[in-house]
């Protein structure tokens, strides 16, 4: 492992990095970017903060979320994308297009990963089927219409992340302000969890859920924080990449600062870990897991082997993205365009 090389995907403060902020970035030396409005001021903006980003050594991968409705990051330079319900009910054609406008807008921007699809299953109670961010109640379905979100990104060669493992669509509360407790049978815990099964070779990066999971792990911590959950997750097919959900939502706050709860979440056998607004926390949260390693070995190991899948895991999506040439802003556009359209029918 590379000195001060962390498993980390951090937020940034705003459109453009300070000196001093690239020096917090190069000591600390995180596996990815992931970018918020905040970030987002215009395409040329983006793209200029992207290369500042490119700058650092090692280069890390850039990732959003692009889910389509209410999450939108990029709404301010294309406007608004139909909802992955909306577009579920006018079928796969119409996921397809969807897919295809994330990952030309990711494309043209520079950012390898989009934190989507959502393959939660929709429930009559659940927040994100309100939220309209569900395909489908089926699994079989759910899968088809993934794989349809997929084959647009690929279209760009933008890779995608499940989520949220093992499955958050019962649950009728949001995850960023309370802890939910899945109390649901082995048998349908399985059921949510099957488009994840059926998906993870095609789609190799999962994210874990803040939601306590008695069916599957010790039923006292979030799925997020729970080894027997995330082993559950990384001996999908394919051997994914296991991302935890943000840190700093508030489902798990109170069980630690955020130095304690990335120990606490490599410590659970995560890969990577997502700290999402506290940049000026960085270079403590990097001197704590050194400090942490240097006095205990088995950490020590479970660090290193996270750094490795997940430097494995940056490579690959810089490779893969530079497989294809961008698309200009025009064309960008007419894709956006062009998956409303299909979604109103």
């Amino acid at each position: 492992m590379q000195a001060n090389e962390l498993p980390l995907i951090v937020g940034i403060p705003g459109p453009s990095l300070t000196p001093a902020e690239m020096a917090v970035l190069q000591r600390v030396r995180p596996s990815g970017i992931i970018l918020f409005s905040r970030n987002i001021e215009s395409a040329d903006q983006v793209r200029a903060l992207i290369h500042q980003i490119q700058d650092l050594d090692p280069e890390p991968f850039v990732s959003i979320d692009l889910e389509g409705g209410d999450v939108n990051r990029l709404q301010s330079l294309w406007g608004v994308l139909p909802s992955p319900a909306s577009a579920a009910a006018r079928g796969p054609g119409a996921v397809r297009a969807l897919g295809e406008a994330a990952g030309a807008a990711c494309r043209a921007l520079g950012i390898h990963l989009d934190l989507a699809p959502v393959v939660d299953l929709e429930t009559n109670h659940g927040l994100l089927a309100r939220q309209e961010r569900c395909l489908d109640a089926e699994p079989e379905r759910v899968v088809e219409l993934a794989n349809a979100f997929a084959d647009g990104l690929e279209a760009w060669q933008v890779s995608g992340c499940l989520k949220h493992f093992p499955g958050l669509g019962p649950v009728p509360v949001d995850t960023h302000q309370t802890l939910p407790q899945l109390d649901l049978e082995a048998e349908e815990i399985h059921r949510h969890m099957k488009p994840f099964e059926q998906l993870a070779e095609r789609i190799p990066i999962v994210m874990v859920a803040h939601a306590v999971t008695p069916a599957l792990g010790d039923g006292t911590k979030p799925a997020s924080l729970d080894r027997g959950v995330i082993e559950t997750a990384a001996n999908l097919g394919g051997t994914p990449v296991i991302v935890s959900d943000d840190l700093e939502m508030g489902a798990v706050a109170g069980m630690g600062n955020l130095a304690e709860l990335t120990m606490a979440a490599l410590e659970a056998r995560n890969h990577g870990v997502i700290i999402s607004r506290s940049f000026d926390q960085l270079p403590q949260i990097a001197a704590r897991l050194s400090e942490r390693a240097e006095a205990d070995q088995r950490f020590a190991g479970r660090l290193e082997r996270a750094t490795t899948r997940m430097g494995t895991l940056r490579r690959q999506l810089l490779r893969k993205l530079a497989a294809v040439p961008e698309p200009n802003d025009e064309t960008v556009s007419q894709l956006w365009e062009t998956a409303r359209l299909k979604a109103e029918g």
